[in-house]
């Protein structure tokens, strides 16, 4: 051994614990260190400490306006010569990007581009005074937009309203001619009054839950569901904005294979494409995807950019100027934006209109808002070291949902590129959204008229090159499978159900499955059997650990789950299946009864059936029936001796059935038992006690024991068979084999000692006894030893009460018996 490995050794020596104590069942722990209940849960003491927190003061009252209101506690805090001008940058990058996306996915949301614009106005003055978030950008975003046009789309279908045009005769200044009218007006109304109605749903619903603290409902939401839903998502508002790119008309669908149908009609209307229209959004999406690709995420030029190129911005305009001053409306038919109305629009009550209609897609549409929001808004929060109140954000989103919309401002969300874009650029706080919010509203009030000749083909460029990263997500698949199958699994089916059936459906299919593999791996947990670490008082998996040992006529099962009513049905075939199984045992019983029960039948048929001739003849004398011979005899007498030993081989192989004497349960891992669990215990302690195997309990928790005795549990399984740690219990074990074993030697000693033949072979009057053969027989308990265990110091008289593992005495009896060692 070389200096290097001594020295190690010498510092593993150096470092071992050895503790010598008791050993200690539950009961003897609890008693000797005074060991009480868990504090009692309920809703009296719930709404007693609610109830304190409740103080009339000052203090009490400023840190609810506080919590309400958190941006008092942003601003006490802010910096005005390191704060201000990074939000300013901040915020005129963001309304940049306000105004292009707005305008897009307020066409996504099959309404007029211009309503994107008010639902990057108003949900963001709200945000900077309720949110807590510093660095999130809320407005329009392409998933919600989408389940926001979709829920539209169902509301017309349900009145039968679809675009119509006619021809009608006008007269005009003495002149008739002909005019060519549509039902758009109509339509529009209609879209406004179901688009209100599902803002102002949503709205309520995150309130709402923001007030009953619900916030961490969102965990049933996890990222592989979160990225699936996301990227079947996309493959929805590719799809609706691929008429855009073609210049073709295609069918609004909803419902199950919407994107099949729409694909339908895509291919069926391609050869009507619009060459002049197909090659502008070519362009568009080229110099989008190489600016941002080569120039704003270009590792090497973007640390030298003060602020990202704003080429949505850059685009849109081109596109404006182009459009006008070529006509390309007139001359090459392309669709342009058209009328955007100069103004904050007024307030409308279109929310109650069909609000009863939307219940269903606003909770799909909420949830999904507020998970995507809150998920951006911990990155961002966990980033830069500050907290984010889920419950507080749901009432700062909800609260905007509402007075949006009375504002003609559909459902508002946390965009995740403009975040991304407003943290990279130095955003401090809030501020940033006041800023952009200022630049939204000149273009409302000043600009907007001027963008009524961009095409929107421009727009649907800009959507698609924008989901580019949520399509990237499909990457996640690799890293998924290598970590966790069945995170790959709830991805695969939230994605597929989502882009194959449509966006509700689909949350709703990963929500179920998600919730299911949670329901599955709880219902067939991991279980094992433990050994020792030579040495130690350390158990471990033996299927992990290879030099784990299992103690001879011992089984320690572990069971990787609370045990509940779903899966004790699995924990009892588990722990059968890894120890002993008694309905094995009992068929081996049966076995052996059917085989003695032959060889009896067997015998009595050789007494009933003996031959005459060997009959013994008898003869009187003096009043006595003498044998003559003495053959029958001898048969007899042998089919007697026989028959005891079959009857004494059936009795010992039952009580041989197993050399498992003990099952240990590790109950260290059970976080909670319910009235099934304690039941299946109660059932297996009893099967098992049938054939003398004894169960032990150890580490249980203190919930579950509050549960045994609640139940009666006790009144199947002794207090002292439940110990504190594994390895007690198995001492406790070993020193009760070791006393059993040298009880049964004595016993048979002393047998032997009485069978033994007397010494004048037959007078048992004047017998005596060999005093040797005495000497090798007996056996006392004070020349045997217990079995050599390495792993435990034996305690001593004075150390050590264990009790008899035979002895099924009563929870209050308190004399324990001693084990003389």
């Amino acid at each position: 051994m070389d200096g290097g490995e001594a020295g190690e050794d010498e510092a593993f020596v150096e470092d071992m614990v050895v503790i010598e104590r008791p050993i200690y069942t539950q009961s003897d722990f609890d008693e000797g260190f005074e060991g009480g209940k868990r504090p009692e849960r309920n809703v009296r003491t719930w709404a007693q400490g609610k109830a304190k927190k409740c103080e009339c003061s000052c203090p009490c009252v400023g840190r609810f306006i506080r919590q309400f209101l958190p941006f008092l506690g942003i601003l006490s805090e802010y910096n005005i010569r390191t704060d201000l001008v990074a939000d300013i940058i901040a915020g005129l990058t963001v309304g940049i990007m306000h105004i292009p996306q707005g305008m897009a996915y307020g066409q996504l949301s099959t309404l007029p581009p211009v309503f994107g614009l008010y639902v990057s106005f108003f949900p963001v003055i709200l945000y900077f005074f309720l949110g807590t978030s510093k660095h999130v950008s809320i407005g329009t975003f392409a998933v919600v937009s989408l389940m926001v046009g979709s829920a539209v789309d169902k509301g017309l279908r349900s009145h039968g309203l679809v675009p119509r045009t006619w021809n009608e005769t006008v007269t005009e200044g003495g002149k008739t001619f002909e005019k060519t009218l549509d039902n758009s007006a109509e339509l529009l109304d209609m879209k406004l009054k179901y688009a209100m109605a599902v803002t102002f749903a949503v709205g309520v619903l995150q309130f709402l839950l923001g007030m009953l603290r619900l916030g961490f409902l969102t965990v049933y939401l996890s990222d592989p569901l979160i990225s699936g839903f996301t990227t079947g998502a996309a493959c929805h508002v590719f799809t609706s904005q691929v008429k855009h790119i073609f210049g073709i008309s295609m069918g609004r669908y909803s419902g199950p294979f919407k994107l099949i149908y729409s694909y339908r009609d895509v291919f069926m209307n391609l050869p009507e494409t619009n060459a002049v229209t197909f090659i502008a959004s070519l362009l568009c999406m080229l110099l989008l995807f190489v600016v941002k690709e080569y120039i704003n995420n270009n590792p090497k030029i973007k640390p030298k950019l003060k602020m990202p190129v704003p080429i949505e911005l850059i685009v849109v305009v081109l596109g404006t100027l182009i459009s006008y001053f070529v006509k390309l409306e007139k001359k090459y038919d392309v669709k342009i934006v058209g009328d955007i109305p100069i103004g904050i629009p007024p307030p409308n009550l279109y929310a109650f209109t069909y609000l009863n209609e939307v219940i269903a897609d606003a909770i799909a549409i909420g949830i999904v808002a507020f998970a995507i929001s809150v998920s951006m808004a911990k990155i961002f929060a966990n980033k830069h070291d500050y907290t984010v109140d889920s419950n507080q954000e749901l009432l700062a989103y909800g609260a905007c949902n509402i007075f949006s919309s009375f504002f003609s401002s559909f459902v508002s969300a946390v965009s995740l590129s403009r975040s991304l874009v407003q943290e990279n650029v130095g955003s401090k706080t809030q501020v940033t959204g006041l800023v952009s919010s200022c630049l939204v509203v000149v273009v409302l009030l000043v600009v907007g008229p001027y963008f009524e000749t961009l095409p929107n083909c421009v727009l649907a460029s800009i959507i698609l090159v924008a989901l580019k990263g949520m399509f990237k997500q499909f990457l996640e698949l690799k890293n998924l499978w290598k970590i966790s199958v069945i995170d790959f699994a709830v991805w695969l089916v939230t994605f597929s159900a989502t882009a194959l059936l449509d966006v509700d459906f689909g949350l709703l299919v990963g929500v179920v499955f998600g919730l299911l593999t949670v329901i599955i791996r709880s219902q067939r947990p991991y279980s094992c059997i433990l050994g020792q670490v030579p040495g130690t008082d350390i158990y471990k998996d033996i299927s992990v650990y290879k030099v784990a040992e299992e103690t001879p006529n011992i089984k320690i099962f572990r069971f990787d789950s609370a045990l509940f009513f779903a899966n004790t049905e699995f924990f009892k075939s588990s722990l059968y299946k890894l120890t002993v199984n008694p309905n094995d045992l009992k068929e081996k019983v049966k076995k052996l009864n059917k085989r003695k029960k032959k060889e009896e039948k067997g015998q009595l048929n050789i007494q009933v059936d003996a031959p005459d001739t060997l009959k013994p003849e008898t003869t009187s004398n003096g009043g006595k029936e003498v044998q003559n011979g003495n053959t029958q005899g001898v048969v007899l007498a042998d089919t007697n001796v026989d028959t005891d030993a079959a009857s004494s081989n059936g009795t010992r192989d039952t009580q041989n059935l197993t050399d498992i004497q003990y099952i240990i349960l590790d109950c260290s891992t059970i976080s909670y038992v319910d009235s099934m669990g304690v039941k299946v215990l109660r059932q297996v302690i009893s099967e098992l006690k049938a054939f003398n195997i004894t169960v032990y309990l150890a580490q249980c928790k203190s919930s579950v024991r509050e549960m045994f005795e609640s139940t009666g549990f006790y009144n199947t399984g002794p207090r002292h068979y439940m110990f504190i740690t594994i390895h007690d219990a198995v001492v406790s074990a070993q020193l009760n084999q070791w006393s059993i074993s040298v009880e049964n030697e004595n016993a048979e000693a002393t047998n032997e000692n009485n069978s033994a033949p007397p010494a004048d072979g037959g007078n048992e009057n004047n017998g005596v006894e060999d005093g040797q053969t005495s000497r090798d027989a007996a056996v006392s308990l004070d020349s045997a030893s217990p079995p050599d265990n390495t792993n435990t110091k034996v305690p001593d008289q004075s150390e050590t009460k264990q009790k008899d593992s035979s002895d099924m005495k009563s929870p209050d009896d308190n004399d324990l018996e001693r084990t003389e060692v």
